[in-house]
């Protein structure tokens, strides 16, 4: 009883060859040895010219992956439509807010009223204010930020004198 194969095998690369051969040489006998020589040339160049395995697929995303990729997209979808002044960032925030999504990065120029009272050695009033305005100036200098004090605005509201500093150097005056 013969047996049916469901899924034949393939020809075998010899007889694939005997059959070219003969499709092109129709009764003619090929060369001693043509047979085995190009089988054994085609296996080896098979051999050596495989495709590189591929890697096996990345696993799909998970429905967290997908909805924070979303909220990337949609994020930066919007800062991108500020930057091009398609949008009012006061309306992009609020959108993004509705969204539960962070806030725009802005600069801001801030003006604060802050009571400050600083400790300075001087000879009057009017000279204690100059010289804690200096000290505040050196201060935010040396801090690196882009910051700026507008004296011109800011009220002297009082300088009490206290005890006399005897560490100090003599007055420039005196010099």
């Amino acid at each position: 009883m013969p047996t049916f194969d469901s899924d034949p095998q393939p020809a075998a690369l010899e007889s694939v060859l005997r059959d070219a051969w003969d499709a092109f040489h129709p009764g003619q006998p090929a060369p001693l040895g043509w047979l085995t020589h190009t089988a054994t040339r085609v296996h080896d160049y098979l051999g050596t010219h495989q495709p590189a395995p591929t890697p096996p697929a990345a696993p799909p995303p998970t429905v967290n992956e997908q909805v924070a990729r979303l909220r990337r997209q949609v994020w930066r979808a919007v800062r991108d439509a500020v930057g091009d002044d398609d949008i009012d960032p006061d309306a992009a925030n609020r959108l993004l807010n509705l969204l539960d999504l962070p806030g725009l990065p802005r600069h801001w120029q801030v003006r604060l009223t802050i009571p400050l009272t600083i400790t300075v050695t001087a000879t009057d009033p009017d000279d204690a204010f100059g010289t804690a305005e200096s000290v505040i100036d050196d201060a935010l200098d040396a801090s690196g930020h882009d910051s700026h004090i507008d004296w011109t605005a800011s009220g002297r509201d009082d300088a009490t004198p206290g005890d006399l500093d005897p560490t100090t150097d003599d007055p420039r005056g005196l010099r």
